[in-house]
């Protein structure tokens, strides 16, 4: 017999929900009672997505095309992806490291089609956009299972989309994290249905998405063992145990020779210490977790990633729960991207916060009270929106970047234009995601002065690699790492120059023969 560990009422009604709808509504249960009203819902959800898609994929292209972003990380997975689309290795020479040595980001062998018909990093882009879009899919999905009312469904489904830390997250480069957002949903939404297949499919993609899939799939795992059965539950728990063990100690160890980059995250000298200063100076750790971490503390940042769900998944946490260990891990980091909304850090806890929310709606008793708790979380998402996602309504609804069109980046694209497209090249980071679709190509100051290589112990170091680098591609006012171009700017000579009336352009310099 299951343990009992939340009330026998509350999973009778999420459940009766789920499998006693009366046979007229669950034949077309994706509309609802009223085809039409369900068929124009749906219509609308569609129309969200795509605006939602075509929107932030038009305004990261648009800061690309600009020059706006950089080699961590769009040029890592541009790099990377054009180089597996070519069948070679992902040694991505940007970072020195593996692309599945960094990461075990599996998920992305499913987008090297794509670069076969469009080799671009834009690419990235639109696929990244589409990708947050499609978890309303499953928010939708769910709300109809649960409410069987579409006009609620299209409320939900718009007030995932308007997350502030979704969208905010959509203009950070691209990540890949970005694919498990609407696979962690579809995984979230079988959980609750009582769909053991889906579940089980949903819950293996999103362990291929990266190593530390398993804070997400692990307490999804354990809910489902609690609530839908022990055995699947059990298994996929344990599957995404040994997945994250294997993962980090066998193929990222293999790759780069340690399991991982980021241990150093971890505050107090690592878990252990975490523990110990807990059980012995538990008023430091207070201290830590409350202290200002600039732009913003960790307590504004949770409460930026639960307020757009108006406190509703209080009402029944069990689900909304599978994403605080995400979120705590979060606030914990000493990294402080990671207690940012702008950051890719926060997206896997984005569906759990909001499924869990349909979830605590739908185990209430009265339609009046589930209206009523729909809408408040509807409110609740557009006021966050307003004030923190960069919407074209919001507070911050300019995001700063040059047109493509630009003085200074007109002139960049014309240097460009002469780098020869197999030629080695140290590039500044800005450029990096525009010339990176080659063998090797390194951000600058590297190989010259190593700068966050492989596994960050040859900082500063002159690589070997250096005397393979034929091309520098670097800005016109070059402030980067300047002191490193004084002392090996003597073997290279100029050969495209391209700027506007204030200087802002770029240089390219040719290895001299012989140098």
């Amino acid at each position: 017999m299951q343990p009992q560990l939340f009330s026998e009422p509350l999973v009778s009604r999420v459940r009766n929900a789920v499998r006693t709808a009366p046979a007229r509504v669950r034949e077309h249960w994706v509309f609802g009672e009223d085809r039409r009203v369900g068929v124009v819902c749906v219509a609308v959800t569609a129309v969200l997505i795509l605006w939602y898609t075509l929107h932030f994929g038009h305004l990261t292209s648009e800061v690309h095309r600009g020059y706006g972003d950089s080699a961590f990380d769009i040029g890592l997975y541009d790099q990377g992806l054009w180089l597996l689309s070519r069948f070679h290795a992902p040694f991505i020479t940007l970072m020195g490291r593996n692309l599945f040595g960094d990461h075990t980001q599996f998920s992305l062998l499913f987008l090297v089609p794509l670069y076969w018909l469009r080799p671009d990093a834009t690419t990235l882009l639109y696929v990244q956009a589409f990708a947050l879009a499609l978890g309303a899919v499953p928010v939708y999905l769910l709300a109809m299972r649960l409410l069987r009312r579409p006009v609620l469904a299209v409320v939900l489904a718009a007030s995932y989309l308007l997350f502030p830390a979704l969208a905010a997250s959509n203009l950070e480069n691209f990540h890949p994290d970005c694919l498990l957002v609407p696979i962690l949903g579809f995984a979230i939404y079988a959980a609750i249905a009582d769909k053991r297949r889906m579940f089980i499919v949903f819950a293996v993609l999103a362990l291929l998405c990266k190593e530390d899939a398993v804070f997400v799939v692990l307490p999804l795992a354990v809910w489902f063992a609690l609530r839908r059965d022990r055995r699947i539950g059990a298994i996929i728990g344990a599957t995404a145990i040994g997945w994250a063990l294997f993962a980090t100690n066998v193929i990222m160890r293999s790759l780069i020779g340690v399991p991982t980059l980021n241990t150093w995250r971890v505050p107090f000298g690592g878990p252990s210490g975490v523990i110990k200063e807990t059980l012995r100076k538990p008023a430091d750790v207070v201290k830590y977790l409350i202290k200002a971490d600039h732009p913003n503390g960790r307590p504004f940042y949770l409460w930026q990633m639960v307020a757009p769900t108006g406190l509703v998944f209080l009402v029944a946490p069990e689900v909304a729960a599978t994403a605080f260990l995400v979120v705590a891990l979060n606030i914990l980091s000493t990294f402080g991207y990671q207690h940012q909304i702008a950051y890719h850090y926060s997206m896997a806890a984005i569906p759990g916060l909001m499924l869990g929310t349909v979830f605590a709606i739908g185990s209430l008793k009265k339609e009046r009270a589930r209206t009523i708790a729909a809408w408040i979380v509807a409110l609740s998402a557009l006021w966050t929106s307003f004030l923190w996602a960069p919407f074209p309504w919001s507070v911050h609804n300019t995001v700063p970047h040059l047109s493509p069109s630009n003085s200074a980046v007109l002139a960049v694209k014309r240097v460009q234009d002469k780098l020869p497209p197999h030629a080695v090249v140290s590039v500044y980071y800005g450029y990096a995601s525009h010339v990176d679709h080659r063998r090797r190509v390194y951000m600058w100051p590297t190989p010259f002065a190593a700068a966050n290589w492989k596994t960050f112990k040859q900082e500063g170091q002159l690589l070997p690699e250096a005397r393979d680098v034929e091309y520098l591609f670097l800005p016109t006012n070059l402030e980067d790492h300047a002191g490193v171009f004084a002392r090996v700017k003597s073997q290279f000579h100029e050969v495209a120059r391209a700027q506007n009336n204030q200087g802002q352009g770029a240089v390219l310099y040719k290895r001299n023969e012989g140098g």
